[in-house]
């Protein structure tokens, strides 16, 4: 067995096996909408069960690959054709694939810190190195050891918005970094999940500033299709046939079914608009709570999580608060900088869970 696999060390687990043995708990740990996936993109997959359920193609069905190019050519400023869409099995088929495709043994990959742990993850099966910096000072420009850190890496993944924070790049941020990766010849990976679940704010793809990129997309979160298993990687058609031997070499193809429901969510999308209006209230509602008990934190921008420093080391807070009724992801992972934070998913809750979990919290902290 390779070491670099025994060593690494999935130790978020133990949050949601212990809360998933617990009645009464408040699920803040659990990453995905609280949401079904709507009826409509169902009765589309149900629908799509009269056809033969073979293999579909390797990069996906043409139809969905046409609707993923027009929703990311409208929303994100970009001319995009299908021939530039590979469907994947999931955000992470996709990013996967990417990582395999292009970093080898020797090869360099920079993440934020604080960063969505599987990054670091598909590193270490993929077998290349990685490192972390804090990209963005407090004035959103980036940091000149973020810059030190681009300049010697072969690929750099920006998450907007991101994954754990709830921050979104303004236009001049995707510019700066989109600009500085592709000036120092650093491959931009854009991870976008998130891109319609934004408050007040407008998303900027950084990959509209570099020749040298990919996106990654998904319907797993912004239409409550988490289990669906439907992502994709927008690249220049070159590389798209070498991301798609990676795909070839580990799932074959993605889910028929899953793509039909895909293509019905993306051309009949207003429930995205309504999950989005509620999470925006559930946002507003823990922000106000996180207030009162006087963390600190950056206010959520987008997404569904919100990052507030605890005072305290995030392992031993999380695994207390579960013994309370109040589940939360510990910082640690996330980052070396992040010890004393905790991921609090507001999507996957009711306000009135919020309301709830808070009530311990404030009963607890008192």
């Amino acid at each position: 067995m390779r070491q670099r696999i025994q060593n690494i060390n999935l130790s978020i687990r133990k949050i949601s096996e212990k809360a998933s043995k617990q009645e009464n708990i408040v699920r803040f740990d659990i990453g995905q909408p609280s949401f079904d996936t709507p009826k409509h993109v169902k009765d589309a997959a149900r629908k799509s069960l009269e056809n033969k359920q073979g293999y579909s193609p390797m990069l996906g069905l043409e139809e969905l690959r046409k609707e993923i190019s027009r929703e990311e050519s409208e929303k994100k400023r970009l001319e995009l054709d299908f021939n530039e869409v590979m469907v994947t099995t999931g955000g992470m088929g996709a990013l996967y694939a990417v990582f395999a495709a292009r970093l080898g043994e020797n090869d360099n990959a920079v993440f934020n810190d604080p960063c969505w742990g599987p990054y670091k993850m598909i590193s270490e099966v993929s077998g290349n190195n990685w490192s972390q910096v804090e990209y963005w000072d407090e004035e959103r420009k980036l940091r000149e050891e973020a810059k030190k850190e681009i300049r010697d890496a072969d690929l750099i993944v920006v998450n907007t918005p991101s994954n754990p924070t709830g921050y979104v790049l303004t236009e001049e941020q995707a510019r700066e970094i989109g600009e500085f990766a592709d000036k120092n010849n650093t491959f931009l990976v854009s991870d976008e999940v998130y891109h319609r679940l934004t408050y007040n704010k407008e998303h900027y793809s950084p990959a509209a500033y570099s020749s040298k990129s990919a996106i990654i997309g998904s319907v797993s979160k912004n239409h409550a299709m988490t289990g669906w298993r439907i992502g994709w990687v927008i690249d220049e058609e070159e590389n798209i046939e070498q991301y798609a031997k990676v795909s070839r070499a580990s799932t074959a193809c993605p889910p028929r079914i899953s793509q039909y429901a895909a293509i019905e969510a993306l051309k009949t999308d207003s429930h995205a608009e309504e999950m989005k209006k509620e999470y925006h209230e559930r946002r507003d509602l823990l922000i106000n709570r996180m207030n009162d008990i006087g963390w600190d934190f950056i206010d959520p921008e987008g997404a569904i999580y919100a990052f507030p420093n605890v005072g305290e080391d995030s392992w031993k807070f999380c695994m207390k608060m579960i013994g309370k009724g109040v589940a939360m992801v510990p910082g640690e992972p996330m980052g070396p900088e992040s010890d004393q934070n905790v991921r609090i998913c507001f999507g996957s809750t009711t306000k009135e869970e919020i309301k709830k979990a808070f009530d311990i919290l404030e009963k607890e902290l008192a």
